[in-house]
């Protein structure tokens, strides 16, 4: 027996490769310590803590020149340290891990002390090696003591490939149907699952975004177009939801193989040994069940193709709304209008209408 295929795929990598992608996940990222951007921050403004204030003009023995070239050097001179301090509190206030956090007070503290220092000498360069070490220890979480919660910067880094994976995995798993990475997107299984993924993607807000806002929707549409389908082409399924109880030995043992026309079989064999036998009144009666057999099976095909009709004719506009979603350019208050307007919102799950709602009330 062959092996099964195993999945060569790194959920880490594509998620990266998202993120450089779209920037409106880099935020998400940099709360686990994902960040080329910041790390490349932090060395500029080390660069800029590394550069040499401007130096004192040259005497020219002209009073007034040289008094107004002096003033122009002062300004110049705090300008320049005050301009890396600024750019030190912006950096601060990047995105980056919370467990990072405590260092934020020594730093600032630090800028402060060399704020005061630059009143008291206006002219004298500050000592900067401790401010640029606390920049480097900052922005390199490795360096870091004991006091960084790594297990914490872990877990959320789970959640994150957890929550924004799933809809990677479902793309993935369509592609490649052999790894089996998830259940059918038609089965109750995966129905709940979905449900569930989209429940956790609501409760993670630091995770939320209009990209995945339109992606977790997209899934649910692709799941309930997937069960339409399926089920305008399943006849087993259609009969069952019909109901159609005509006694027979297909309702009665649904997994015998060809049931009902063993069931056909017995009642004809049991008319002819009737018929020869001159066993009038039981003829009758099997010729009679079998008249109204026809007649009654007859109608229930009938009942089957106009069922058929139905989810067909569903099935068709749906998929309308669901292609527009699709698309990735879709108004939330329109899908909303047309679910209600085709009654097609019973389809929908609690956690995907939920979604859909807080999207059009946020304006998307």
């Amino acid at each position: 027996m062959a092996e099964n295929k195993k999945p060569q795929w790194d959920i880490w990598k594509e998620l990266d490769e998202l993120r450089q992608r779209h920037k409106e996940l880099g935020p998400m990222f940099a709360r686990i310590g994902v960040a080329p951007e910041f790390a490349q921050m932090a060395n500029n403004l080390r660069l800029d803590l590394q550069r040499r204030p401007p130096s004192p003009p040259l005497a020219t023995g002209e009073r007034d020149k040289d008094a107004q070239a002096q003033e122009d050097y002062k300004r110049a001179f705090a300008s320049h340290y005050e301009e890396v301090f600024f750019k030190v509190e912006s950096f601060l206030r990047m995105p980056w891990p919370p467990e990072a956090q405590f260092l934020v007070p020594a730093i600032l503290e630090e800028t402060e002390n060399l704020r005061r220092q630059l009143v008291k000498n206006p002219l004298v360069p500050p000592v900067l090696e401790k401010l640029d070490g606390f920049i480097e220890q900052y922005s390199n979480l490795d360096s870091m003591d004991g006091r960084l919660d790594r297990a914490a910067i872990e877990a959320r880094k789970a959640e994150l490939i957890d929550v924004l994976g799933f809809p990677l995995m479902v793309r993935r798993q369509l592609a490649h149907p052999e790894w089996e990475l998830l259940p059918p997107l038609a089965s109750d299984d995966y129905r709940q699952l979905l449900a569930t993924r989209i429940g956790n993607y609501r409760q993670t807000a630091w995770l939320e975004s209009r990209l995945y806002d339109k992606w977790y929707v997209a899934l649910e549409f692709d799941a309930i177009w997937a069960r339409l389908k399926r089920d305008a082409n399943d006849r087993e399924r259609i009969i069952s939801q019909l109901k159609l109880n005509w006694p027979k030995l297909g309702n009665w043992a649904p997994d015998f193989p060809n049931a009902d026309l063993v069931w056909y079989l017995l009642l004809v064999l049991a008319c002819v040994i009737s018929l020869f036998a001159e066993w009038w009144w039981p003829a009758a009666g099997l010729l009679l069940w079998l008249q109204l057999s026809v007649i009654i099976e007859r109608h229930h095909v009938q009942l089957v193709n106009k069922r058929r009709q139905a989810l067909l004719l569903e099935c068709g506009r749906f998929k309308r709304i669901r292609d527009q979603i699709s698309s990735g350019k879709f108004d939330p208050n329109q899908v909303l209008r047309q679910l209600k307007q085709f009654n097609f919102r019973h389809y929908v799950s609690e956690q995907g209408m939920s979604l859909l709602q807080s999207m059009s009330m946020g304006g998307f």
